[in-house]
């Protein structure tokens, strides 16, 4: 028994090694065919290379810029899911143009594997070790790295923009939330979380990153939730998306305890945030909505968000655009 069970574990380190080796040469390959060698930033689309202070690490990021840019011109990030997919947020984004003509900056992050390995690196900002046990210095952490990219973007195309919206979709909208509650001081104007499979409840008995409770390790940051509390935001569900979630989405053993599905931990985590502003007298400006729509599209490879999302958050962000369509 104990040959088989040997075995068994060398066959699922095998594969485990190679996806993993798959995923890192892709990062390297997306790198290379798009050019994204240079800080220039030319109209239309493009991708330029981040260097992180200090850090030894690079973020590619695929933009998208207008022809003419105003005092109306607005920045619009859109953070990719466990695929690090950037290049095909930054695409599904662009669609916004051909019904509305926007004056929207698109910045797509792309925090490959390479880099930003794992589920602590991405979905949980890189505020941490893998670990979970050592706290990085808050200039270490990618929640960090935005603000860092938006000024650059700011100052690179003359704008004097003093805020931007932020959205993100499954792994992104993990990291989305999880940095408007452990950075509130950003200058998000508006962010938008769809589809998540895994939230931080704001509650010190939950152990982190389910929750505020740290038993292991360094403690973490001060949560200002007044702060936190006040940035808009909205949580986006998909109403097909409640088909049960398969162990691999549980990286912690908390998040089986927010529900089955998506839309289940999704709905558990609005309610129990809206129990803990009541509790605490504050007013709560995150919103939820559940739209038509499913998790990715099927049969896309690589997986890609269901349009529908995209459009809903373009509408959280500008509601008066036309020709969009959230349902």
């Amino acid at each position: 028994m104990k040959r088989y069970v040997a075995i068994a574990t060398r066959i699922f380190l095998f594969f485990y090694f190679l996806h993993f080796a798959q995923i890192c040469q892709a990062d390297s390959h997306n790198f290379e065919q798009d050019n994204c060698t240079s800080r220039l930033l030319t109209k239309g689309e493009g991708c330029f290379v981040y260097e992180v202070k200090d850090n030894k690490t690079s973020i590619p990021v695929y933009y998208y810029i207008p022809a003419k840019l105003n005092s109306n011109t607005q920045i619009v990030f859109a953070m990719h899911g466990e695929n690090r997919n950037a290049r095909d947020y930054r695409n599904d984004w662009r669609k916004i143009y051909n019904h509305s003509q926007s004056n929207l900056i698109l910045l797509a992050p792309q925090f490959g594997q390479n880099d930003f390995p794992g589920y602590a690196s991405y979905n949980l900002g890189n505020m941490f070790t893998k670990s979970l046990i050592r706290l990085k210095s808050q200039d270490q952490w990618a929640f960090s790295d935005i603000e860092n990219i938006f000024d650059f973007v700011n100052k690179s195309e003359k704008l004097q923009l003093s805020s931007y919206y932020i959205y993100g979709h499954s792994a992104g909208a993990q990291f989305v939330h999880r940095m408007v509650i452990f950075m509130p001081h950003t200058r998000i104007r508006k962010a938008v979380a769809a589809e998540a499979g895994s939230y931080t409840i704001p509650n010190k008995y939950i152990e982190y990153p389910c929750g505020l409770k740290k038993q292991t390790g360094n403690h973490l940051p001060l949560v200002e939730l007044k702060t936190a509390f006040s940035t808009p935001m909205t949580i986006i569900l998909g109403k097909k998306d409640n088909k049960p979630l398969s162990d691999e989405h549980d990286t912690y053993s908390c998040d089986a305890q927010q529900g089955s599905n998506r839309l289940n931990r999704g709905e558990y985590f609005y309610t129990q945030v809206k129990k803990i502003a009541n509790s605490r007298n504050e007013n709560l400006s995150w919103t939820l909505k559940q739209v038509t729509a499913a998790h990715i599209v099927a049969h896309t490879n690589p997986p890609i968000e269901d349009p529908m999302l995209v459009s809903c958050a373009a509408l959280e962000f500008f509601p008066n655009l036309k020709g969009i369509n959230c349902n």
